[in-house]
């Protein structure tokens, strides 16, 4: 009799805990169930989202940014006159050619030299397409973008040629000479060579999308 009177007394405290935690827990639920930093959770997490997105959009703004950069008309003439001018080739050969000759004289840093050395020959062959193009381009090496312009647009007029550099060369002087309104008008020249799919076509476009 004892035996079952002490079970049922354990069974009942048991019964009795269980039912006392419930009761407690329910109560804490009605007392901070409602409490603001209980709700603070969801915003948070969704805060955090949302800056998560902030920054991968950020990052893929900031590296197309990179990509397509915008750069001065005048750095993109400066590479391309150190890339293209710094030398110009010469032909290997055992007879003596003006041409060749004024080119050595270039190539061998004796500038004014070989400007004047193609000047003579153009007042000899005033025709001599060669002979301007070179001139025009040992004028803009020397920074004397008014002869290298004047040089360049007389080249222009040579319409029969397959491959004429004339328009591409003035929109590389006018951004290196870089003037007032020099900017805006090499611009449309290098439109015009996109339109007329003309000598520097290539480089046109990829300059025209940098700008």
């Amino acid at each position: 009799a004892f035996a079952e009177e002490a079970a049922f007394y354990l069974s009942a405290l048991q019964l009795a805990g269980e039912q006392t935690r419930v009761e407690q827990k329910q109560r804490f639920l009605e007392l901070y169930g409602n409490h603001p930093l209980s709700k603070k959770k969801s915003p948070v997490r969704k805060l955090a989202y949302y800056l998560a997105a902030a920054a991968v959009i950020t990052g893929i703004l900031l590296g197309v940014r990179l990509i397509f950069k915008t750069v001065p008309p005048q750095q993109l003439a400066d590479h391309y006159i150190s890339e293209n001018f710094q030398t110009l080739g010469v032909q290997m050969s055992s007879r003596d050619d003006s041409i060749q000759t004024g080119l050595r004289l270039y190539n061998e840093g004796k500038t004014t030299e070989a400007l004047q050395h193609f000047e003579k020959i153009i007042r000899t062959d005033t025709a001599n397409f060669t002979a301007k193009e070179y001139a025009g381009i040992i004028s803009l090496r020397l920074r004397d973008y008014d002869r290298a312009l004047a040089y360049f647009e007389e080249l222009e007029t040579y319409s029969t040629l397959y491959a004429n550099p004339a328009l591409f060369y003035q929109a590389v002087t006018l951004m290196e000479r870089n003037h007032t309104g020099d900017a805006d008008r090499a611009k449309n020249i290098l439109q015009e060579i996109v339109r007329k799919n003309a000598e520097g076509t290539k480089i046109a476009k990829e300059w025209l999308n940098k700008w």
